[in-house]
């Protein structure tokens, strides 16, 4: 999931729009050399070797250091109202157009609400209020519950239904997408498929990609269903 939303960022800020990331199971440093990582195509967080300062400058001034990318330094759970007044002056005040946020589930972690349910749907009505008044994009991954039988991790198919925690987040999102993979396939341990499980644009549902994912370059492309059913073959 993350990495999917490196990829998307990347593209945005190669893109000349201008956005904010919440990374809030990971450290700015970690962000930030996987941005750049995908500028260079090497996975320079797992080789920090592979290049030298001159290409690692470089790359950080196309991405991090491009003016179009604003980065949040925290580290697990925040209060709900902290969290939409970041976003806020992320939008308001640095003109981002796009915010991540990575990931929900760790926002309520670390409190004691009693109830997740109401406090996930509380969160999602003030984000969801936040991108209307606001008029910018928001990009919100979210963990789902365990289901019965093949785990996510072996497969198993996503649904709207196994939304952690809250049905809120499905009623408020325009477009919700489920990533499947089964990481224990000795052919297909690195693809991943994207499943649109909600469209409030078209209605149109249903597995719309597959992605493959290079350990040699750091990055993920999309790879057509032929190539996933011939590699599993």
């Amino acid at each position: 999931k993350s990495q999917i939303c490196k990829e998307v960022a990347y593209d945005l800020i190669r893109s000349d729009k201008i956005i904010g990331y919440i990374a809030l199971e990971e450290n700015v440093r970690r962000t930030a050399l996987g941005l750049m990582g995908i500028h260079l195509n090497k996975p320079i967080l797992i080789h920090p070797d592979v290049v030298d300062v001159a290409a690692k400058r470089e790359s950080f001034e196309a991405t991090v250091g491009s003016g179009n990318c604003y980065l949040y330094d925290h580290f697990g759970s925040m209060d709900s109202e902290n969290l939409a007044n970041r976003i806020r002056y992320m939008v308001a005040g640095c003109g981002c157009e796009y915010v991540f946020l990575d990931h929900l589930s760790i926002v309520v972690s670390g409190h004691d609400f009693g109830d997740e349910r109401r406090f996930i749907d509380n969160t999602m009505t003030n984000l969801r209020s936040l991108v209307e008044e606001l008029k910018f994009s928001l990009i919100l991954v979210s963990h789902l519950k365990r289901p019965g039988g093949r785990g996510h991790e072996e497969g198993g198919l996503t649904s709207l239904s196994q939304l952690r925690g809250s049905a809120g987040i499905a009623q408020l999102s325009d477009m919700v997408f489920g990533l499947e993979r089964n990481q224990q396939d000795e052919d297909l341990a690195d693809v991943t498929r994207v499943r649109v499980l909600k469209n409030r644009w078209s209605g149109q549902t249903g597995l719309c990609a597959s992605l493959d994912y290079s350990h040699d370059t750091g990055r993920i492309s999309e790879i057509s269903m032929m190539e996933e059913r011939s590699a599993d073959i």
